[in-house]
């Protein structure tokens, strides 16, 4: 199969993942990166066996015969470098959030769609191999018609030292961390028609909310979501996102330490699921080592096969609805219900 040649635009805190996936991916070949800050570029190029190092992506994409871009970069930046790729004829992954409006969001996708080129958003949660294999054993019906869903983010971890740009967003984790938690509840429960959020800022340094919650209404079924990055609590949810989902023959829950349980016809059945191990790992952690070569994999799949990736600009206009309106929801104290 003939490899397909990457260029990745940022090579930041959280593109050290991408980066080192792609170089480990035999179908791909990292033809190129770029940012903004030269030293980094070259840094990235030297440690991930790229081929050229660039200070701007236009460049970039005029002087490489590239395949696919990947954008690891800001949100605010996401738009234009999204329409510079496709305008270029570049199939394009996008770091989420996608967009930090549903105005430029839509945009993107529609110049990708006019362009012809594929595109998506790198949506890595839902591929955990233990979320994966739980999504397996509901489709299965060993719980039966799931009715309810809790899933759950909080953590106390620093995030703004590597990241300082979430302390200055008037929008922060709901925007940040929303786009998983809503993911996973439709990738759970299917689509959602109404929700209702409640927002708080408990740090005082930062800007926007770090605190959010979220009830949602499905047809028949009911999800909670909770973000929080202000929790001091003894087992951490930076990586390893806990989720019960409970159905009318059984139910399921992730737990720590990957563990995996499902009550099904009154039998209790109990799984150790850890990450699989790379010669390469995330400082923050296997779980989401696991989740960025699965993601990444799953991309260079499709565009082999010609196929629509499951988190699809398209699919994830979806989530972003729910973020903005988790948005109106909070600051209007009302249920916002979702266009049909």
């Amino acid at each position: 199969m003939q490899k397909l040649n990457a260029g990745v635009i940022g090579c930041g805190f959280f593109a050290q993942n991408h980066l080192a996936v792609w170089d480990a991916i035999e179908d791909v070949a990292l033809a190129a990166v770029c940012d903004l800050q030269a030293d980094r570029a070259n840094a990235a190029a030297t440690k991930f066996n790229a081929g050229n190092a660039y200070e701007d992506a236009e460049e970039m994409l005029a002087n490489e015969t590239l395949d696919f871009v990947d954008i690891v970069t800001t949100p605010p930046t996401h738009r234009e470098l999204v329409e510079m790729a496709a305008l270029f004829g570049k199939h394009v992954i996008c770091q989420k959030p996608m967009a930090r409006s549903l105005e430029d969001a839509t945009a993107m996708v529609d110049v990708c769609q006019s362009a012809g080129v594929t595109f998506m958003v790198h949506e890595n949660i839902r591929w955990q191999g233990i979320i994966q294999h739980a999504k397996q054993i509901i489709d299965a019906g060993e719980i039966g018609i799931p009715f309810f869903a809790q899933v759950s983010f909080r953590t106390g971890y620093d995030v703004y030292p590597n990241q300082p740009y979430l302390a200055t967003e008037e929008r922060m984790v709901l925007l940040d961390m929303g786009v998983h938690m809503f993911d996973l509840v439709r990738f759970f429960m299917g689509e959602v028609t109404s929700l209702s959020a409640q927002i708080h800022r408990i740090n005082p340094d930062i800007r926007g909310e770090d605190v959010a919650v979220a009830l949602l209404r499905h047809e028949n079924r009911t999800s909670v979501a909770n973000m929080h990055y202000v929790s001091a609590v003894e087992h951490d949810e930076i990586i390893h996102i806990p989720v019960r989902i409970e159905g009318d023959c059984g139910s399921l829950e992730i737990r720590r330490d990957y563990q995996l349980s499902v009550v099904s016809q009154k039998r209790l059945n109990h799984y150790h699921l850890p990450p699989s191990q790379y010669s390469w790992d995330s400082p923050l952690g296997g779980s989401l080592a696991e989740s960025v070569m699965n993601t990444q994999k799953h991309w260079v799949d499709c565009l082999h096969r010609g196929l629509e990736p499951c988190t699809s600009g398209a699919d994830n206009l979806k989530t972003l609805e729910l973020v903005f309106g988790g948005y109106e929801s909070a600051n209007q104290n009302k249920v916002f219900h979702i266009k049909c």
